[in-house]
């Protein structure tokens, strides 16, 4: 049971400089990021979560790629023809993964009430409804470690010139390496998670999840646990890595904040299991079992639209036992 403590503590790590690639070029990530939190004067203490934006690790783990660089395939091609794409940066999100959506933001932001929502939320309106109808016309969305993500992670802002930067293969290996970084750096022992951010799926707006962790157990294990009138209940699990990915992304900020390092003090939660899944594998749906899911789940809303129809009442209305 992951139990909080009284305080929790989010404390950004800022750099002074922007960070280049070719400042890491030969770097490793747990020495760099344990030079990061020395040089900031971050004392580690032990059982501190630091939370990692996967900028950072992206650059670290040479994921940047020149867009010059990359030969579209002709499938690429096509598809960059048919979606008003860069057919370099489709080439990218192909090799990432299989695309299951495509969403159309540029007939989207089109929709009146979404469009005023939307410029209510941005300081440069106009800029807005330019990148959605032209730099981002049709947007590819990619699984990939067990998120669901727009253009696969690939990401162009805070990168240099004609760079973008992909997506770490295995963060889960990045992580454990910056534990060990940390380990032998200050002494302590530390959970790290690697975040990225992601659209929220049923809501406008996006939050930051974890990516990849090492040394923390990423979900809690209460489900069917007795609540407090001793009743079990069918939540509890809880995926704990996403909770501080979402706290530590708001204190890292989106822009020009320069803080890829968070470190949360004072949660408790329970390590990293031995014996568990691999990685991400632990908060992601079994491969077998998703399409019986999504069968099951088909089979049962049919009932429902039929017992719709036998009841002749699609609405239902309010009753109250007084």
């Amino acid at each position: 049971m992951a139990n909080v403590q009284s305080e929790i503590r989010f404390l950004p790590v800022a750099v002074a400089n922007a960070i280049c690639p070719e400042d890491v070029e030969h770097a490793q990530i747990g020495p760099y990021i344990a030079g990061l939190l020395h040089t900031a004067g971050v004392v580690v203490e032990d059982h501190d979560v630091i939370a990692i934006s996967s900028k950072v690790a992206s650059f670290l783990d040479g994921g940047l790629v020149r867009l010059a660089d990359v030969l579209p395939t002709r499938k690429a091609k096509v598809l960059a023809w048919m979606f008003q794409r860069d057919p370099r940066k489709t080439q990218l999100v192909l090799e990432q993964g299989k695309v299951l959506l495509v969403v159309p933001l540029k007939r989207i932001i089109r929709i009146p009430a979404l469009r005023a929502m939307m410029e209510r939320r941005t300081g440069n309106p106009e800029a807005m409804i330019r990148g959605y109808q032209e730099n981002n016309a049709y947007t590819f969305i990619v699984r990939k470690h067990a998120v669901y993500l727009d253009e696969a992670g690939i990401d162009h802002t805070n990168s240099p010139g004609d760079y973008v930067s992909l997506l770490p293969e295995d963060p889960c290996s990045l992580a454990k390496e910056v534990r060990e970084g940390i380990r032998q750096h200050f002494g302590v022992n530390v959970a790290v998670i690697l975040t990225d951010t992601a659209t929220s799926v049923g809501r406008l707006g996006s939050q930051d999840v974890a990516i990849g962790y090492s040394g923390i157990d990423p979900v809690t294990r209460e489900t069917f646990d007795p609540d407090l009138f001793g009743v079990p209940r069918s939540g509890g699990i809880d995926i704990v890595i996403d909770s501080i990915a979402g706290m530590a992304g708001l204190v890292m900020g989106q822009t020009t904040e320069k803080t890829p390092i968070v470190v949360v003090r004072g949660l408790s939660y329970q390590p990293e299991r031995a014996d568990e899944l691999a990685g991400m594998d632990v908060v992601s749906w079994p491969a077998e079992s998703q399409f019986q899911f999504a069968w099951f789940t088909l089979l049962a809303t049919i009932r429902l639209w039929i017992g719709n129809l036998i009841s002749l009442q699609w609405r239902t209305k309010k009753s109250r036992i007084r």
